[in-house]
């Protein structure tokens, strides 16, 4: 509970206290006690309210008690009179003197309840307000945030009255604000090059001139294992609600520093993989390349897994949780759709270790089909590789996650064979893609999984999670579309090889 002031307590007119002896200031909690030795029930900086039953008749045990009640850390006693004392005891005063307590007489007309209801009125009213203003601090913190890491802790140098930096474990301040001379950059760096230890702490430090320098540092990592620390310092100690506050700037700052991390990581990957995927990297680009490509696993060996989902929005969504799960999970993955925005592909670069579909994918693994490479080489990550990839991804029936196998009929993905065949895909995959764009229907995607399902209704209605009926209905429209007759088991197969290389 907040401290109050003894000079309030005697303020109190309707509660007639006098005072006797002054000692401590302030107090922090009240109570009612009979005991000879109530220290085992006290706190420090506590008031005692007493009759002084138990020594109505040995005053002079009054010496010890007062004794016993200073070294408990009690700062002062209420005495209540006119009941077993007339006055305060002569011996109860020079004690309390000995001891640098504080003494007050409580006149027999005012019960020690309402003392101790006055007081805790008083420090209810005190904390709410506490509560209001840090609540309003931390509106204002969150506000700050909107506007980036710097705002952020400007802001809270104002709030807190103190400097505050913000350092990483590369020796960088990347951000700082300082309280006229005094700056908190060193403490900052000194808690993020610590590889081990405690992840928030507070200290104090004395400066040449003697001045004493009150500080709390927050640790953190960045989803690409960067430690940084957060450091505020200032001249006063930081109570409850300070240190409250502290921790909500710490969270806004790991949160703004996390995205930042991410999103660079997001554009890296992406370009790393464009670059490499297209097979254009310039003599000098190897080694940012391989620079790259270890920061997702040590000696660039990677599992690559090449997902294709039944709609743009379905892999964006996918992709999403990826990047969430892997920052969840500590590690770094680089993904790149593979037809820019409106993408139902996409490649992903992870590191070498077990790959749970239901973890990467969520509720999305459901629709998507994913061709896993394990244990690659980044070197070897190449447009035909691609290409062979997205083939026996969109082999498998949706919701299978499979490793890539040399018996996949890869020869799909060669430059002459859809040269050879690209009349007869304009003529079908690419009459449905217009159609369903044009529609917002699903012809293609069901198509595609009625012929995967080997042409059987129910199954392909399982895999959409549609009727039946509606399979049929759709099935009979891509017949009438593109003028073929899926009854026939060769224009199936023909049907098939055209979805699955498109």
């Amino acid at each position: 509970m907040s401290e109050l002031r003894f000079q309030w307590l005697f303020n109190q007119r309707k509660l007639n206290l006098r005072p006797i002896l002054e000692g401590p200031r302030e107090f922090t909690t009240i109570q009612a006690s009979e005991l000879r030795d109530p220290s085992e029930f006290t706190t420090q900086g506590a008031i005692i309210l007493t009759l002084g039953l138990a020594f109505e008749n040995s005053p002079s045990d009054f010496s010890a008690y007062a004794r016993t009640l200073a070294a408990a850390g009690v700062g002062a006693i209420g005495f209540g009179t006119g009941l077993t004392f007339a006055t305060v005891p002569q011996e109860l005063i020079d004690a309390a003197a000995r001891h640098h307590l504080t003494l007050f007489e409580v006149p027999r007309a005012t019960p020690f309840i309402s003392i101790i209801n006055t007081v805790t009125t008083e420090q209810s009213r005190i904390e709410n307000n506490l509560q209001f203003t840090l609540h309003r601090q931390q509106e204002r913190l969150n506000q700050a945030a909107s506007n980036g890491i710097n705002a952020l802790l400007e802001r809270a140098s104002k709030e807190l009255g103190a400097a505050v930096a913000v350092a990483n474990d590369s020796g960088n301040v990347i951000n700082r604000h300082d309280l006229g001379e005094l700056s908190a950059a060193e403490f900052a760096l000194v808690a993020a090059s610590q590889s081990s230890g405690r992840t928030s702490g507070a200290r104090s430090s004395i400066t040449k001139d003697g001045t004493t320098i009150a500080t709390i540092t927050n640790v953190f990592n960045t989803h690409g294992r960067r430690r940084i620390a957060l450091a505020v310092s200032r001249e006063q100690k930081f109570d409850s609600y300070d240190r409250a506050l502290t921790r909500h700037l710490a969270g806004l700052a790991e949160m703004l520093l996390q995205n930042r991390d991410s999103s660079a990581r997001i554009i890296l990957g992406a370009l790393a993989l464009a670059t490499q995927v297209s097979g254009t990297t310039p003599a000098l680009g190897a080694t940012a390349l391989d620079a790259a490509f270890n920061s997702v696993a040590s000696h660039g060996r990677l599992h690559l897994c090449l997902v294709q989902a039944d709609s743009p929005t379905r892999l964006s969504r996918a992709l999403g949780l990826v990047h969430r799960t892997a920052n969840k999970g500590g590690y770094a993955c680089f993904v790149l759709p593979l037809e820019g925005t409106a993408s139902e592909s996409a490649l992903i670069a992870l590191p070498p270790e077990t790959i749970n579909a239901q973890e990467l994918f969520g509720r999305y693994a459901k629709n998507l089909q994913v061709s896993v490479l394990k244990d690659t080489p980044w070197e070897e990550i190449s447009a035909d590789r691609v290409t062979a990839l997205k083939t026996h991804a969109r082999s498998l029936p949706p919701g299978t996650m499979a490793e890539f196998s040399s018996d996949a009929p890869a020869w799909l993905g060669e430059s002459a064979v859809h040269e050879a065949l690209g009349k007869r895909r304009a003529a079908i995959v690419g009459k449905l893609k217009h159609h369903d764009a044009t529609h917002n229907t699903e012809l293609l995607r069901t198509l595609r999984t009625y012929l995967l399902a080997d042409a059987q209704l129910a199954a392909a209605a399982s895999e959409l999670n549609v009727h039946r009926h509606t399979v049929r209905a759709r099935i009979e429209k891509v017949q009438a579309l593109c003028g073929i007759d899926l009854a026939n088991p060769v224009i199936r197969a023909e049907t098939l090889l055209l979805c699955l290389g498109s």
